[in-house]
């Protein structure tokens, strides 16, 4: 199995992961090849893309796996976030809208502040982040006015945790911000993993238990480019190559599966 890595430099934010995440596919006996996006581009890897899918794997950004997917010819994976089978688990309300109509509620509706707001369909373009008067707008001046947006009511929340799934199967819960003593109430984590319609091979389910002990989704994250979050290397790269393999259409291959 060749293992096409994007090439990750210090000071990246995802250097650490993808230096372990190189070394877990290595000691698996894979094939670990850096490139660059420029080089993806370009084609020069449309010969395993394409030719050989069955032993190719793209390790890299969301972004980057997503141009892998398209230049294999693949349809381009749908931005999870909130599935529609999982709504009853958000426990705030969502909608979506455009950057130019949560600018406009800071001058011609105030009352309607603070909301959390993040990009609809391009990820990267910011960081979600709430805004509630205009100097928290300045850092966000560059995103288009036409923008699609998904707008998030603020509710206070205690601590966050990411559980990492594969095959339906919790293989790790990590506290990753807030009060880690405070943890959410896994029968509704395996409630929310029973109800999720059409759901991926391998996902991360980001979860808050707020200020009034509820327990409620933050977000779902598509498994192709997830973050390691503590798990263990080899679920972690069974996670990462089940989804890929599901993407290019090929079979579950059971990796994962033995240990």
């Amino acid at each position: 199995m060749r293992v096409y890595s994007l090439n990750a430099k210090q000071g990246d934010p995802r250097y650490l992961q993808a230096a372990q995440g190189n070394y877990w596919f290595w000691q698996r006996g894979y094939d670990v090849v850096g490139f660059e996006r420029e080089q993806l581009n370009a084609g020069e890897l449309d010969a395993d893309l394409i030719g050989d899918p069955e032993h190719t794997l793209v390790y890299g950004s969301v972004a980057v796996v997503r141009d892998a997917v398209i230049r294999a010819g693949r349809p381009e994976p749908p931005n999870l976030d909130f599935p529609t089978s999982l709504v009853r688990f958000v426990g705030r309300e969502i909608f979506e809208t455009t950057m130019a109509q949560v600018r406009d509620w800071e001058s011609s509706q105030p009352d309607r502040l603070p909301v959390h707001v993040k990009p609809r369909d391009r990820h990267k373009l910011f960081a979600g982040k709430v805004v509630n008067a205009y100097r928290d707008f300045i850092s966000l001046s560059g995103v288009p006015p036409e923008e699609p947006v998904i707008v998030q009511e603020v509710v206070g929340l205690a601590t966050e945790w990411r559980a990492s799934i594969l095959r339906g199967k919790v293989l790790n819960l990590s506290h990753y911000k807030g009060d880690p003593l405070v943890v959410p109430n896994v029968d509704t984590i395996r409630d929310a993993i029973d109800c999720f319609e059409n759901a991926p091979i391998g996902y991360g389910m980001d979860w808050a238990v707020t200020d009034d002990g509820r327990t409620i989704l933050v977000e779902v994250n598509d498994g192709f480019a997830l973050g390691n979050y503590g798990v263990r290397g080899h679920h972690y790269t069974a996670l990462i190559e089940c989804r890929w393999r599901e993407l290019m259409g090929l079979e579950d291959n059971g990796v994962g599966l033995e240990w």
